[in-house]
């Protein structure tokens, strides 16, 4: 689903409604117009180790745009201090915790200033302390930068901390969508095996 939304797949049918607009019906030029105001935060956090942190979130900026150095050097270094990473531009992924990976990461996914950016499990391997570090961040960087933020994740902590509004999808297709209040009180057994984690019920593990 995530990668059907992002455009990174075109699925056989259905439409991609961005702002009421089919992006399947778009040329690819245009596709590409359009995909340069999403971000993507990767699970894997995807940095190229050879590049530095700086150099990792100014990439897209060099690729699509036409800034000068100084300009993109800017801009990188205010992103990184929005992710609390000033001070490590000089880093190598290799170097960075984990958590420090994430956020380097998400600094790279709103370094194009994006209306909405795509989270692909952005809590994963990490600890209940620095996950709770990457949520707040998550809802800080919506608020103050006014963007629409599309989090993929099974943690349900971090979905009951950050989420306006939570679909939960079950064998490819959408079970439920509503609020935290909806969804944590909803009466569908499968919704309440899932978030509660429960070994008994109708999803059924073999």
């Amino acid at each position: 689903l995530l990668r059907n939304m992002t455009g990174a797949l075109i699925p056989d049918s259905g439409k991609i409604l961005f702002n009421g607009q089919d992006l399947l019906k778009l040329s690819v030029a245009e596709r590409e117009r359009v995909q340069r105001r999403f971000g993507m935060s990767f699970q894997s956090s995807a940095l190229l180790d050879f590049l530095n942190v700086e150099e990792n979130v100014s990439l897209p900026l060099v690729e699509h745009t036409k800034l000068s150095p100084k300009v993109i050097d800017i801009i990188s270094k205010m992103k990184l201090s929005l992710v609390g990473l000033q001070g490590f531009e000089k880093y190598y992924p290799s170097e960075l915790s984990g958590g420090m990976r994430k956020r380097a990461g998400l600094a790279r996914a709103i370094a194009m200033d994006p209306e909405v950016v795509f989270y692909d499990e952005p809590t994963a391997g990490l600890d209940p302390v620095v996950c709770a570090v990457v949520d707040q961040l998550i809802l800080d960087l919506t608020r103050k930068l006014k963007l629409t933020s599309i989090v993929v994740t099974h943690n349900m902590e971090s979905v009951f901390r950050i989420a306006d509004r939570i679909a939960m999808v079950f064998k490819g297709k959408v079970e439920q969508i509503g609020t935290r209040e909806e969804i944590r009180n909803s009466k569908n057994p499968i919704v309440q095996q899932f978030i509660k984690g429960e070994l008994e019920g109708p999803i059924q593990i073999t």
